[in-house]
C-alpha cells in the first residue's frame, strides 16, 4: 500500500500525522508536544516511529537463530514447564462463611 496522503493537524498536547493509503485506508500517528516538535519536523518524527515499530524489537531475533538451536530452546523450556496440563490452583475466598448456627 503506498501511502500517498500526508496531513499534520495540530492538538491541544501536540501533533497527529495522518498517512493515507489507497481508498479510506489511512494510519495516524500521534506526536506528544516538545520544544523540538514543529509542523515542519513532524512528518519525519512520525516516519522513524512507524519504522521503528515495524523492525525486529531485537537484532537477533528468532528468525535468525539456527533451527537446531530453537528446537533445543524449545524442548528445554517444555521440559521447564512441565506439567502444564495440572498446574497449581490456588484461590482465596473473599466472602466468609456464614455460621449455620447463627440466627438459632
Amino acid at each position: 500500500m503506498a501511502l500517498n496522503d500526508i496531513t499534520v493537524y495540530q492538538t491541544e498536547d501536540g501533533f497527529v500525522v495522518e498517512f493515507g493509503g489507497e481508498g479510506e485506508d489511512s494510519i495516524a500517528v500521534t506526536l506528544r508536544s516538545t520544544p523540538e516538535l514543529t509542523s515542519e519536523n513532524a512528518v519525519l518524527r512520525a516516519k522513524a516511529l512507524l519504522a521503528a515499530a515495524i523492525e525486529p524489537a531485537h537484532s537477533d531475533g528468532a528468525r535468525s537463530k539456527d533451527p537446531a538451536l530453537l528446537e533445543e530452546e524449545l524442548e528445554e523450556g517444555l521440559e521447564d514447564s512441565f506439567p502444564a496440563s495440572d498446574p497449581v490452583s490456588v484461590t482465596v475466598s473473599s466472602i466468609p462463611m456464614r455460621d449455620p448456627n447463627a440466627g438459632r
